[in-house]
């Protein structure tokens, strides 16, 4: 390694080349961890001595911007792991060698795709500099991750996993009075993955005057997204922004009302209950779920819902992750029109999530957000 280099992607490349060095101890000061990456550092070396220093906020782990899986192949490997809340640094240190400070979290997204910035240093003063902020933050914590903890953090997320709107969940890591260096916006506001979710039929669309109240009411898109039976939802995982869209006779568009965060789909836990079925004949025919959490709706008309036509219009095959595969390969479906026929749901790409999000946003500022504590927006049925 270069004394300094300053490095704005492929992030998953130099934390291999410095695991490849097998170093004597491995340090880590990230907020989010994923098991994937976990998985791929210690393929290739298990140091003797690992200290990690993360979040333990149930909130992330809910929202899958984080893992407690991850958390789990760390502690089976020998790591020493603490939880600091507001934790925001990433700083990856490799024996007393060479030191990685980056805005890049332990994830998919942040090692392989976006542009985080940061450097590599194997100048002996600046990984001086970092063991020693590590060791001051090390110092002011006390309490270690063990096995019992995590498997009771496992069955409150489980939990949860059933409530429609769940309270804010607890956050276990200890409070340090220490400002960070290093600060990186949240993952949250660039999705690994965001869908439009489609709600209503086409021989039976609304009237742009149907009050988003009565959608969310009749779908159950508070708590869950529903797809057909005997076919599983499989492409959603976790911490994916699920868009609500209802289909609307106004020039055969679709509305989109409100958003959440999905969860993936574990099959036997997220299908229809009898009760969900007595409540919600027509689940029959919908009984998978992509459950979801944190749901915010406009409060108004259908109307007042983002335009799909519009956007599809406006961003063709860039509108959707298929038919911008297609575009790409040269060959497919690159009309997003006839991407959504016949489908429950749609992945979106990065443009039209911060299309869709803009609009959203202006629309719920505009017009307000629906209050759910009404006994007309239930949750599962046991």
């Amino acid at each position: 390694m270069e004394s300094f280099r300053l490095v704005d992607s492929g992030w998953a490349e130099e934390i291999d080349r410095e695991m490849k060095s097998r170093p004597a101890a491995l340090r880590i000061i990230c907020p989010f961890i994923k098991q994937s990456t976990v998985q791929r550092f210690l393929k290739l070396a298990v140091p003797p001595t690992i200290e990690v220093i993360t979040r333990f906020d149930l909130n992330g782990f809910n929202a899958g911007v984080s893992d407690l899986a991850a958390l789990e192949t760390l502690l089976r490997a020998g790591a020493t792991v603490r939880g600091i809340r507001g934790l925001h640094s990433k700083m990856y240190v490799f024996g007393t060698s060479s030191a990685i400070v980056t805005s890049a979290n332990l994830t998919e997204a942040a090692m392989f795709r976006n542009k985080e910035f940061g450097f590599c240093a194997s100048d002996s003063n600046i990984v001086s500099h970092c063991l020693d902020y590590f060791a001051d933050l090390w110092g002011r914590t006390s309490v270690d991750l063990d096995a019992a903890r995590l498997a009771q953090w496992a069955k409150t997320l489980a939990g949860v996993r059933l409530t429609a709107a769940p309270a804010p969940l607890p956050d276990f890591g200890e409070d340090v009075d220490l400002a960070s260096p290093f600060l990186s916006a949240s993952p949250l506001d660039a999705p690994l993955q965001s869908f439009v979710k489609f709600f209503g039929r086409s021989e039976d669309r609304a009237d742009l005057s149907m009050d988003i109240g009565q959608e969310v009411a009749r779908s159950g898109s508070n708590w869950a997204c529903t797809y057909p039976t005997g076919k599983r939802p499989r492409q959603v995982q976790d911490g994916a922004v699920m868009f609500m869209a209802r289909m609307v006779q106004d020039r055969s568009d679709y509305r989109i009302y409100g958003r959440a965060i999905g969860r993936q789909h574990v099959p036997g836990t997220d299908d229809a209950t009898p009760g969900d079925l007595s409540a919600r004949s027509w689940k029959a025919d919908w009984s998978h779920y992509i459950r979801v959490h944190s749901p915010v709706f406009i409060d108004g008309p259908l109307s007042t819902g983002v335009s799909m036509v519009d956007m599809m219009d406006e961003l063709g095959a860039l509108a959707f992750a298929p038919t911008l595969r297609n575009l790409s390969a040269g060959f497919g479906n690159t009309s997003p029109r006839r991407a959504i026929m016949r489908k429950p749901s749609v992945q979106l790409t990065p443009q039209a999530h911060a299309w869709i999000s803009t609009r959203l946003e202006a629309a719920l500022l505009k017009h307000g957000t629906l209050d759910l504590s009404g006994a007309a927006f239930d949750g599962p049925h046991p």
